[in-house]
């Protein structure tokens, strides 16, 4: 038997049961040590599957092209470190390596893999995906069908769901070629301005979650090569903003303008703003009111009736004017409810002119009226709805209403016009 003496006299003895509990505990905290330990080891091993830069082939832009003989054309944009950053590698020159700090390679093959592959054997460095911004996607191809082709990068595991897909009336190759003014890398100029357009962008995970979804189609936005100015030294630009591509199914059927995606994207609430410019009639003195519209918010409302389909759509904003030629006073509560009800007429024929072409002309779903339908009740759309929607949302009947408040006039209510001197 053990004993234990403390101050004072006090003498304990350990039982059995006490040293019982003393030896888990010291158990537990061998374990313990032993787990941090082992911890501490695997930590220290680094990185086993790292690669070096110099090692890779950092792609930052992909373009892909169906060819005349049904071949697929795989383009790849990659960044050459060494020239970012630096305006030139002898602190001169223009050459187009220096200048872009990008290198275009591409090669075909009857899959993106093959012509992947192909284009890794005439690299000295492992292509490397994991940065790869954007997927821009040919015309022809687009109307060929996107989802053979976009089964590489979502297989791939470098592939990232976010990379944007951007479809062109171009060829992708020539996308990709595109000299930038102000950045670097193309890739740069077409996220940058997708950021600026904000709503437009359209990632590769939610491309295929529209194409994939009930009662909705997907759409892209467009990019183009535009002329920097009319009549000028034939200089470029690339415009990423200039429209959108309109899918039925995984197939391109058409395009929209700058003026008609912003209001599908009004009408999908994934933008909150835009500028309008409104003709006054000449009744009220004629002239031109432009504003930008905030706060956009919109309601769509499926409604089913004796069998026929109606939707409402109800657009509210908020109106900050910052042009006024008109002989408007805002300062007048009366010129400014006139003001309102004019944007307000203006929103509503132009939603009402959108509709007719996509339903009539494009006959695609991009507003997604049929996943309303669906989430209200979607065992009434399997069975009355899902087979036949094609045939359907082009007789669809819709009914819009705008509510618009004009909020800021500027430091003037009267338009900036010059009255005729008596």
């Amino acid at each position: 038997m053990l004993y234990y003496v403390y101050p004072g006299g006090i003498v304990q003895k350990e039982t059995n049961d006490s040293k019982f509990r003393k030896g888990k505990w010291q158990m537990l905290y061998n374990i313990k040590r032993i787990v941090i330990i082992i911890l501490t080891v695997l930590l220290l091993t680094g990185c086993w599957g790292r690669r070096e830069v110099n090692e890779i082939a950092i792609v930052t832009a992909t373009g892909i092209d169906l060819m005349e003989n049904d071949s697929i054309r795989v383009t790849l944009l990659l960044a050459v470190p060494r020239l970012i950053g630096t305006s030139s590698v002898n602190g001169g020159g223009d050459s187009k390596l220096e200048v872009t700090a990008g290198w275009v390679v591409s090669e075909q093959g009857k899959t993106v893999m093959e012509a992947y592959n192909n284009l890794q054997g005439k690299l000295p460095r492992k292509i490397f995906f994991s940065h790869n911004r954007v997927i821009v996607i040919g015309e022809k191809l687009a109307r060929n069908g996107t989802l053979p082709i976009l089964d590489f990068f979502i297989r791939n595991k470098q592939s990232q769901l976010k990379s944007t897909i951007i479809v062109t009336k171009f060829e992708a190759t020539d996308v990709l070629k595109f000299k930038p003014k102000f950045e670097k890398l193309a890739s740069e100029v077409m996220k940058g301005e997708l950021h600026e357009s904000s709503g437009t962008s359209v990632q590769l995970g939610r491309f295929i979650t529209m194409l994939m979804d009930e009662g909705q189609e997907a759409y892209a936005p467009q990019i183009s090569i535009v002329p920097s100015e009319k009549g000028g030294d034939g200089s470029t630009n690339l415009m990423v903003s200039q429209g959108a591509a309109v899918f039925q199914g995984d197939r391109l059927v058409g395009w929209l303008n700058d003026i008609e995606i912003m209001e599908l994207l009004w009408l999908r609430n994934e933008k909150q703003e835009g500028v309008v410019t409104l003709e006054i009639p000449k009744k009220l003195g004629g002239g031109y009111v432009s504003g930008e519209m905030t706060n956009v918010h919109s309601k769509v409302v499926p409604i089913q009736q004796n069998g026929t389909i109606t939707v409402d759509i109800e657009i509210s904003s908020l109106l900050n004017v910052y042009e006024n030629t008109s002989k408007l006073d805002l300062n007048s509560l009366k010129d400014r409810s006139i003001l309102s009800n004019l944007f307000a007429k203006e929103v509503m024929g132009d939603i009402e002119m959108l509709c007719t072409k996509v339903q009539k002309e494009l006959r695609s779903d991009i507003f997604g009226f049929g996943q309303k339908m669906y989430k209200q009740d979607p065992q009434i759309w399997k069975t009355n709805y899902a087979n036949n929607w094609k045939a359907m949302f082009p007789e669809i009947e819709v009914d819009t209403l705008a509510k618009i408040m004009v909020v800021q006039t500027g430091l003037i209510g009267k338009g900036a016009i010059k009255e005729d001197i008596r």
